[in-house]
This record gives C-alpha cells, sequence and structure tokens, in this order.
C-alpha cells in the first residue's frame, strides 16, 4: 500500500509472523483486503445499512473419498467442536440448484464448493455447478483432486470455474497415500490434470493451485511439493499449518524452525507465473481457551460471506459451520431468503454473544480487523479505496471476499 496514513493502518491489519518466523506472503488470490474491492458494500456498512452475503462457502456432501488424517472432522481433537458433522449428510441437487438460484437473486455473486465431504463425490455436483454458473454466479472449488481427471468433472470445470484449489499435503507419492488413504493414484495425476485444466478453462481469471496442510508426517516434504506443483503447471502452492480449534496449530510447534526455513526456500522457487504463499504460521487456539486474538468485537466479516454445511443449516462462516452454538437456519427446508431477511439470522445475531464469547481466534481475522477499523473511523474509507484501487487496480477473484 501507499505511505497514506490509512495504508498503515491497512497493513497493521495484514497477517503477521512473530520474529524468527517467515514474512507472510499470500497469492494475490487469496489476499485478505479482497474486501476492499467492494466500494458500494462498504459504504453501506460502513453506515450501518443491511447488506447481504457476495460469497456462500457450502458443502454438499459429508461423505469423502479420502480420510486424511488431520482432517478435522475426522479427529478426536474435534469431537467437542463440529458437533453436527455427519458423513451421511447430503443436499440433493435439485435443492441444491434451488438454493444457489435464491443465492444469487439476493445479491450473491460467488459460490465456494468445500465442507466437511468430498463435493465433486455427489452425483449431482455438475449439474449443480452449471446451474449456478447459469444463474451468474462465479464458481470456485477446494477438492482432494481425485475427480479431476473425469472428463465429465474436467470439462465442467473447464467451462463454469472461476479456480480450483487441490490437495497436495505430501510431497512424495508414498507420503500422499499414507496420509489420505488414497486408492486411485490420484497423486500421479496431478502432473498432468493441473496443467490440462489451466490450459483448457474458459474464464481468463481461472487459477488453479494446491494447498498443503503442514504436520509432523510432512514437513520434510514441503520443497519436494513446491517443485512438484512448480512442475505441474499450477499458479501457486499454499500452505498452511495444521490447525485444531482447541489447540491451534500446537502439534508442529516443536518443528517450527525447520518448517520456517523450508517455507523460505520455497518462496524462492516464486515467478510472475508461479507463486509460493507463506502463511500466519503461529494462530492461537479458537475454543476452550480463555486468551483473545484480534482487535474487534464483532464478526463482521460474516455480512459479506455466508456459509452452508451439508446438513442444509447457514452458519456464519465455513470455521464454525456444523457447531450447533453457530446454526442460524435450514436454508433447505426453508427458503434462503427465509432464513436470511426473515428473522433467523437477526435472531441469532441478536442472542449471540460478543465473538470475544465465542471465537476467540479468527481465521478471518485480517477481514474483520480492518472492516472494525473501518466501521470506527480509524480507517477512512475512501481513503482506503483510493489507496487500494491504486495498489490493485484489478482484483483477482474480487467476488470470492
Amino acid at each position: 500500500m501507499n505511505s497514506t496514513p490509512s495504508s498503515g493502518d491497512i497493513q497493521m491489519a495484514f497477517p503477521q509472523n512473530r520474529d524468527g518466523l517467515p514474512i507472510v506472503s499470500l497469492d494475490q488470490a487469496h489476499s485478505p483486503q479482497k474486501v476492499l474491492a467492494h466500494g458500494e458494500l462498504l459504504r453501506r456498512f460502513v453506515a450501518g445499512e443491511e447488506i447481504k452475503p457476495v460469497h456462500m462457502r457450502i458443502g454438499i456432501m459429508g461423505a469423502c473419498n479420502m480420510r486424511c488424517n488431520f482432517c478435522n472432522f475426522h479427529s478426536p481433537n474435534e469431537e467437542q467442536f463440529y458437533d453436527l458433522f455427519s458423513f451421511k449428510d447430503s443436499i440433493a441437487t435439485d435443492k441444491a440448484v434451488t438454493l444457489l438460484r435464491e443465492f444469487a437473486e439476493n445479491e450473491g455473486r460467488a459460490v465456494t464448493f468445500c465442507g466437511s465431504g468430498e463435493c465433486t463425490i455427489h452425483p449431482g455436483y455438475t449439474d449443480i455447478c452449471r446451474a449456478g454458473h447459469a444463474a451468474g454466479l462465479r464458481i470456485g472449488l477446494i477438492t482432494n483432486g481425485s475427480r479431476l481427471g473425469r472428463p465429465k468433472v474436467a470439462s465442467c470445470v473447464a467451462e463454469t470455474h472461476t479456480w480450483v484449489r487441490i490437495g497436495l499435503n505430501a510431497g512424495t507419492e508414498a507420503t500422499f497415500d499414507d496420509i489420505t488413504r488414497d486408492r486411485e493414484q490420484t497423486f500421479s495425476k496431478f502432473i498432468g490434470s493441473v496443467g490440462k485444466l489451466r490450459e483448457s478453462a474458459v474464464d481468463p481469471d481461472f487459477r488453479i493451485g494446491f494447498n498443503y496442510v503442514i504436520t509432523l508426517q510432512n514437513y520434510r516434504e514441503i520443497m519436494d511439493a513446491a517443485r512438484i506443483a512448480h512442475e505441474s503447471g499450477a499458479h501457486y502452492v499454499r500452505f498452511e499449518p495444521e490447525f485444531y480449534s482447541a489447540m491451534g496449530h500446537e502439534t508442529i510447534e516443536s518443528v517450527m524452525p525447520e518448517i520456517a526455513e523450508s517455507l523460505t526456500r520455497a518462496a524462492e522457487l516464486s515467478t510472475d507465473a508461479f507463486e509460493v504463499s507463506v502463511p500466519k504460521l503461529d494462530r492461537g487456539p479458537m475454543d476452550q481457551v480463555e486468551e483473545v486474538e484480534g482487535d474487534f468485537e464483532h464478526c463482521h466479516y460474516s455480512r459479506f460471506v455466508t456459509a452452508v454445511g451439508a446438513d442444509g443449516n447457514l452458519y456464519p462462516c465455513p470455521q464454525v459451520h456444523l457447531n450447533s452454538r453457530y446454526l442460524i437456519g435450514n436454508v433447505v427446508e426453508q427458503s434462503y431468503s427465509e432464513v436470511l431477511d426473515g428473522g433467523p439470522r437477526a435472531e441469532w445475531e441478536a442472542s449471540n454473544p460478543r465473538r470475544t464469547d465465542l471465537c476467540k481466534s479468527c481465521f478471518y481475522r485480517p477481514q474483520n480487523e480492518l472492516l472494525e477499523l473501518l466501521k470506527r473511523g480509524q480507517i477512512k474509507l475512501d481513503e482506503a479505496l483510493d489507496a487500494y484501487a491504486l495498489e490493485v487496480p484489478s482484483t483477482l477473484h474480487g467476488d470470492f471476499v
């Protein structure tokens, strides 16, 4: 950002690592400042007017064809948190299509398929995506990658998706198979399928890349994974540390110096055509703790983004979906607009305690702190918008706030 006072405050809200760890470097598709691309919405937000989410994160399946050993939804570390998770949950194709059309009719702009399961194994995945795309929504996908080589899925992704993020999570096939319990030779297909999708995608802003969850089992393969991602033809590789709501990043704290060194070396592979994303490495626990991280009282981010679980329920954000404390209302049994505007969301927000009582830390802390500073007037909106427009003339995937 510029050297204006507003820019300095904005940078304060950017994720930072403690001394001794690498500088956070996020690829442009995952910038936490993308909310500044929505000037009209921000003006309404700062003025205290009602706004509707423009981005929906949705999981249409609870089931998955892999069983990653770090998966939150199957971990004994999260049994108390994700109390509504069930691998049997699934949103029927016609219901999902109706929901996406309703979302588009209510100022929705973008949908990310993610969630507790693997969305591409849903029998209606391609039909749901094509219907959402036809309704004017931009489509993103977080996936384990096992179905991307299948012609029906590949053509749907190429013709309707704006981006795809694949779980890499290892630098060798043996470790990948051990971590994921994969039985479909998924790892060996990454180099072929990723480049083909990049070449065949219709959306000029299409991006495809990898996500790597760093664990005690795979942290020595960070460099191998970065090289594989680069050779595959991906746009980026995005690293993130293993996280549990009641533990934070505690599981890998003992090897953090080695992880930091590997990430610093991996970052050197970055080019104009390939980005290496270095994450915040020292985020604290969110649940069952007293210490509160972040200078904001309420979750403002959930005004711009919402989440739907495979159980059909609306939640404030994907970090807390499938937790009964955050359940707002069922958008499959009722309609999306009825839950959003007809009372359930307002009732939940009125009864919900301050975010400092529920979410002690927050994955979307940079966005929330920025929104809080704008709301307080500590950052002047017009100055912030001008500074952002000068620094980022065109926001990549701006609707995926």
